[in-house]
């Protein structure tokens, strides 16, 4: 049977064990005869001088194998989404919701993805709109207070309606794949990933009664800041650092592309946050 993927891209995050498995990788897509492509933590790790930036890999693959964190999924996402090109994450951690795929199965779940023999999951993503510049994110944009302990005001409008001023240490505006993440952590819902939706949730509220909710995934989202003197930053998928300033606003749409994600096929979403979580146990 001739492969679906013959172009590999391979990146790491470096960890004590990633080089076992970085090394069993390339051994098993050496055996199926298709072109590596090594990103420069990859490629120091096995003693090759040959490189491919992390930003410019997507260009070079038809497939992306990221051997890591979630983290390490995120850096990659916004540039495999450009160029059309899947994803699969091997978890190294406890955690990893984007990096679903076990490292003890790895040399099967790779020939099985490249025989495309695995599902694709199609996840959405927002697009952050700030002074003229754009931004992708996986799983959230989030404003947030620095480091001084003082809480922050925005001003909230969705599809040009005002919602409320929010006093909080920030908000949280997240996709369903991001709604395992900080969202989560800060009381927000689990969203399952087909929801046609947008999660936005407060972080720590003045207001008890500002809860997070759920909204269309075509609304546009716009924050403001209203506070001032206070440091405060946006933060794009826990990668991007912008600081914002007194007046500043920003708005969110969900983008037109969305990533391709390998998910293994007996991993179901109720079953990982089961493993993830204990989630209903």
């Amino acid at each position: 049977m001739e492969l679906k993927y013959k172009k590999i891209g391979i990146v790491v995050k470096p960890h004590k064990d990633v080089a076992f498995y970085l090394k069993k990788a390339v051994q098993v897509l050496q055996s199926l005869k298709v072109e590596i492509f090594l990103e420069k933590i990859a490629a120091e790790l096995l003693g090759e001088k040959s490189a491919v930036l992390r930003e410019e890999i997507a260009g070079y693959a038809d497939m992306i194998i990221v051997i890591g964190g979630d983290g390490t999924f995120l850096s990659v996402a916004k540039h495999a989404v450009e160029q059309d090109v899947p994803v699969a994450g091997f978890n190294l951690g406890a955690l990893g919701f984007l990096t679903e795929l076990k490292k003890e199965r790895l040399e099967e779940t790779i020939e099985a993805a490249l025989n495309d023999q695995l599902t694709i999951s199609e996840r959405k993503l927002l697009q952050l709109h700030y002074k003229g510049e754009t931004g992708v994110a996986l799983n959230d944009v989030v404003v947030s207070k620095g480091n001084i302990a003082r809480i922050i005001k925005l001003s909230l409008e969705i599809d040009g309606l005002y919602v409320a001023d929010i006093k909080a240490d920030g908000l949280i505006v997240s996709t369903p794949t991001g709604s395992t993440a900080y969202s989560l952590a800060a009381g927000g819902p689990i969203v399952t990933p087909p929801v046609d939706g947008v999660v936005v949730t407060p972080i720590c509220p003045h207001s008890l009664t500002f809860r997070p909710f759920v909204i269309p995934a075509g609304s546009r989202v716009k924050v403001k800041l209203i506070s001032e003197g206070t440091e405060v930053f946006i933060t794009i998928d826990g990668q991007k650092v912008i600081p914002m300033h007194s007046g500043d606003y920003f708005e969110t749409t969900v983008y037109s592309k969305k990533l391709k994600m390998v998910v293994s096929n007996n991993m179901n979403y109720f079953r990982l946050l089961n493993e993830k979580l204990n989630w209903g146990l």
